[in-house]
């Protein structure tokens, strides 16, 4: 997938949360990283090293004081990461989807078990 498609289908994704959380999404950004495979660190032994799909950066909006952040929240989905754990499109699409999905239910606050029970 292209970078111009791999843009427009998650622009679609975007479209398509519900609303109520859709006019919530202040002062984020979304970038696309396509330069990189980054892993994660080991923990340990018994915790082996990832490939990181999507990262969330910010203060998550349930921890924020009064106030807008100055900064704004940012969300980089690596298009290469995702690309090499995908087989065909269709499995792409649904990666794409999910990471995405992931990422901005950490900016709602949402921790990895939550996310995990709900299938990001």
């Amino acid at each position: 997938m292209d970078r111009n498609e791999f843009e427009l289908f998650i622009a679609e994704i975007l479209d398509n949360i519900p609303a109520e959380f859709h006019d919530r999404a202040e002062n984020l950004i979304i970038e696309i990283d396509e330069t990189e495979i980054p892993v994660s660190k080991s923990t340990g032994k018994n915790s082996p090293r990832q490939i990181i799909l999507g990262l969330y950066h910010g203060v998550p909006i349930t921890k924020r004081a009064a106030g807008k952040p100055i900064f704004p929240d940012k969300i980089t989905i690596y298009k290469k990461s995702i690309e090499s754990v995908s087989s065909n499109d269709e499995e792409l699409k649904k990666t794409i989807k999910r990471v995405v999905l992931h990422e901005i239910g950490h900016y709602f606050g949402l921790g990895e078990d939550k996310l995990h029970i709900l299938g990001y």
